[in-house]
């Protein structure tokens, strides 16, 4: 007969089905977890994060009981535990992560070799170096980030939208430097930013043929993993400005350039960073300059620039948080601010008829007098720099009304500024989490007859903006995911982050129709670059390459003239 009973008489069976059961209870709990907030309304990089924290939870859960309850000798019961954490600490040690914009990780790199732009040469411009005398303006400039208005918009000949009868004629292509800089048209040239290797650059670039025909190189070399980051990788984030002769530039460390557009050469510099002793975040400096002409409200042409703030400061013992410098000359005019600046760039628009500044910083949106600085109102905006930053440009709209976008499941607001006398306030018409519509992460909306058109989360969205209510949504395949969005008259372009396409789409409020697509990067690369379109020339870039496309063009009626909407959102044309 057989005794199941230990020496002590106890039955050993319920102590090894609570060590077995355990485990599994464990697991079964976090995929519950895991398939609710699949269920729920959560937005994807949130989703992302919550993933990450289960796998985490999950690991060191099942690590824990091994190492206790195991049924193995202690040493190989440590050493199981250990291995989980182990692996990481190795592959962390000897890759860098790439992150996509959700958060998931895109790729490694191993950290002993060398990166892309490591790889290039410095472009090599035009032998002459001769002033060029074809440089000015164009009938259809596109001169700072987002073109000339508030939001990304194409001014030129409408788009054909029959790609299989007349598709768009590629020009050229060539590899650039890294960095999430677009293009800045001015004419028969195009400017970027990239970094190649140690020195970060400007590039101007023949718009017809991508020949480069001079460049200016600073020693600086941004690179997230040496801030504490991983997601935005390595180079400078700003978009040129022309303006006439000027071409004005931020680098990531916040190094101010203004060049003269026809040679290259330094007109006047300013590291804002070391003036001013402000901290790079972890996602660099990525305010595109705002160029602001004299008129009656400014006595002299400003350029506003983000510069933000050190590490640990507060109220009343700093005050540069944004810049305004004599574009002449580089002079300080005003500064003002205490709290970081977010990743948005400064943007400008005419309130209650007084020209104003609007700058995105840490968890508000600040509005500043354009002639000195003054706060006029702020209005509290979620948000942290280092964590969830505010990326999307505040859209000022006709009505005194602003509408600000934001990604991490957040959301947008239509907000009313109003003023009586020196009393400025800012109310929201609608705003999350009631409205969870258009949440802009990396990108921006553009709006058309009432109607914002925008990515978000992974989704194109059109909304009403009066209500909030949203008119379609949609995804695709391949997906959008957080790519950018162009309006071109009728019509947005859009690109897509990973597969390298754009698509061609619809703007109308009565549902989406995508007309036509087209690869123009390679697949598999991040594309977070905004697209430019300069009359009829596509414009695309990545950190590692950059083409130009001739689109096709539809016929105008007599009737119609050419223009943008832009001038219509109550911006000012500055």
């Amino acid at each position: 007969m057989t005794n199941d009973s230990d020496s002590t008489g106890n039955d050993p069976e319920p102590t090894t089905r609570r060590r077995a059961v355990f485990p599994w209870a464990y697991v079964g709990v976090l995929v519950a977890v895991r398939v609710g907030v699949e269920i729920a309304d959560v937005a994807s990089d949130i989703k992302v994060v919550i993933n990450y924290a289960l796998i985490a939870l999950g690991t060191i859960g099942l690590a824990v009981w091994y190492l206790f309850r195991g049924r193995a000798a202690w040493p190989v019961r440590l050493a199981v535990a250990a291995a989980p954490f182990a692996a990481v600490a190795a592959v962390v040690s000897l890759y860098e992560l790439r992150m996509a914009g959700d958060g998931t990780i895109a790729g490694l790199h191993r950290r002993t070799a060398a990166k892309a732009d490591q790889l290039l040469d410095k472009p090599q411009a035009s032998p002459s170096g001769e002033r060029l005398t074809d440089w000015g303006p164009g009938p259809y400039d596109y001169p700072r980030f987002l073109g000339a208005g508030p939001w990304a918009e194409a001014v030129g000949p409408p788009i054909d939208a029959d790609w299989q009868a007349s598709p768009p004629k590629e020009l050229w292509r060539r590899p650039v430097g890294a960095g999430w800089s677009a293009f800045a048209v001015q004419g028969a040239y195009a400017v970027t930013q990239e970094q190649r290797g140690d020195d970060e650059l400007v590039v101007c670039y023949r718009l017809d043929t991508g020949d480069p025909v001079w460049s200016h190189a600073d020693p600086v070399r941004f690179d997230p993993e040496d801030f504490g980051g991983q997601m935005g990788r390595v180079g400078p984030r700003a978009t040129p400005t022309i303006v006439g002769d000027r071409v004005y530039t931020q680098g990531a460390t916040g190094l101010v350039n203004c060049l003269d557009g026809p040679t290259g050469e330094v007109v006047w510099r300013l590291d804002t960073a070391q003036e001013y002793g402000a901290a790079v975040p972890v996602w660099g400096k990525s305010g595109s300059p705002l160029y602001l002409p004299e008129e009656g409200a400014v006595d002299r042409a400003l350029l506003i620039v983000n510069v933000g703030a050190p590490a640990d400061t507060g109220e009343g013992a700093y005050d540069a948080s944004l810049v305004a410098l004599d574009a002449a000359t580089g002079e300080e005019v005003w500064s003002a601010g205490w709290r970081q600046t977010s990743y948005a760039s400064p943007a400008v628009a005419r309130l209650a008829g007084e020209l104003v500044v609007l700058q995105t910083v840490d968890d508000h949106l600040h509005a500043r007098r354009a002639a000195d600085g003054e706060l006029l109102f702020s209005y509290p905006w979620r948000g942290q720099s280092d964590n969830m930053p505010s990326c999307s440009q505040p859209i000022p709209l006709e009505g005194d009304r602003l509408l600000l976008s934001k990604g991490y499941g957040f959301g947008a607001s239509l907000v009313q500024v109003s003023r009586d006398g020196d009393n400025w306030a800012a109310e929201p018409l609608w705003s999350p989490p009631i409205k969870r519509v258009l949440q802009t992460k990396f990108s921006n909306c553009v709006v058309r007859d009432g109607f914002a058109f925008a990515l978000s989360d992974k989704l194109l969205q059109c909304v009403e903006i009066e209500s909030g209510k949203i008119a379609w949504r949609a995804r695709r395949s391949p997906a959008f995911e957080y790519g950018q969005v162009l309006l071109c008259g009728e019509h947005l372009l859009v690109t897509t982050e990973d597969s390298g396409e754009i698509v061609l789409v619809e703007a109308s409020p009565d549902s989406y129709r995508e007309l036509a697509s087209l690869q123009v990067l390679a697949d598999g690369e991040t594309n977070w670059n905004n697209p430019v379109v300069a009359g009829d020339v596509l414009l695309v870039r990545n950190s590692v390459e950059a083409a130009a496309y001739r689109l096709p063009t539809a016929a105008v009626p007599d009737d119609v003239s050419d223009g943008g909407s832009a001038g219509e959102s109550g911006a000012d044309g500055a």
